[in-house]
């Protein structure tokens, strides 16, 4: 007669969970070779630990989800059926990778700015800066500064770019001429600079050149003072700006609690 072995048993051989064993009976993926008519326990044979140790492999291991599994494992070997199951496993296990390599990324460059600013404190204060032209990528918007949340996220744009080495970086769009009419910031755009194309986004060149900067610790209150300030500035030191505001921080900024934590840069390019 058989052995037969309880999925207890089953479990501390093979180092499987018992619920794991359960779900593939659920799903038909692996049968027990017996179920005991009154207990209903569930009981396999000895050839099937081959069977279900092959299915923790692909599935831990080659991270092939189980519903794939169950086509490997069918009685269709057809070598084209397996091909193409693998191929568009693999394609998946590189989208995988590739959206690991960009989380990693992202977290280097976290890393990187924690130590920076330990090293190099934020400062409050007006400076001029050259800048080289950005690709800002963003949906349109006309909304007050104190309404941005109920409109707008981090997940509002599709800023997942594998490819992308600047999407930690966001913008929201501002109108000089719009703020002196009626004293009120209107968020005219909020995007993300990146050097790859997002799709389903508008796009904008910032152009080259001279920009003065104001960087605040972030409140509706202080982006407005800071613009007051950068308009102050231009006037004294006689210099013509472009009507455009670029509110310009990191996507993200772990060392903050809340976002009157970032500290921003406001900036506004020279005109020639």
């Amino acid at each position: 007669m058989t052995k037969l072995y309880s999925i207890g048993e089953v479990s501390r051989i093979l180092n499987i969970p018992p619920k794991a064993l359960r779900h593939y009976d659920e799903i038909n993926l692996i049968k027990p070779s017996h179920i005991d008519a009154d207990t209903r326990y569930r009981y396999y044979n000895y050839e099937q630990f081959f069977i279900i140790d092959v299915i923790r492999y692909l599935n831990k291991m080659l991270y092939v989800p189980l519903e794939n599994i169950k086509k490997i494992m069918g009685e269709n070997k057809e070598n084209d059926k397996l091909l193409t199951l693998l191929e568009s496993h693999r394609e998946q296990l590189n989208q995988k990778i590739a959206e690991l390599e960009y989380s990693k990324r992202i977290t280097d460059g976290l890393i990187y700015d924690i130590k920076y600013r330990e090293k190099y404190p934020e400062k409050i204060e007006i400076f001029e800066q050259y800048l080289m032209n950005r690709n800002l990528y963003y949906i349109e918007l006309d909304i007050s500064i104190y309404d941005i949340d109920k409109y707008v996220n981090r997940n509002t744009i599709n800023t997942i770019n594998i490819d992308n080495s600047e999407s930690n970086v966001m913008c929201s769009i501002y109108s000089i001429s719009e703020y002196e009419k009626s004293q009120k910031l209107q968020v005219k755009g909020f995007g993300i600079f990146s050097d790859k194309k997002v799709p389903g986004l508008k796009s904008k060149i910032l152009l080259e050149g001279r920009y003065i900067t104001q960087r605040f610790l972030y409140s509706e209150e202080n982006c407005s003072a800071a613009l007051r300030d950068l308009l102050r500035y231009a006037h004294t030191n006689n210099i013509k700006l472009d009507d455009t505001v670029y509110l310009v921080s990191k996507m993200v900024n772990i060392s903050a609690s809340s976002k009157y934590g970032y500290y921003m840069d406001l900036q506004i390019r020279h005109l020639i």
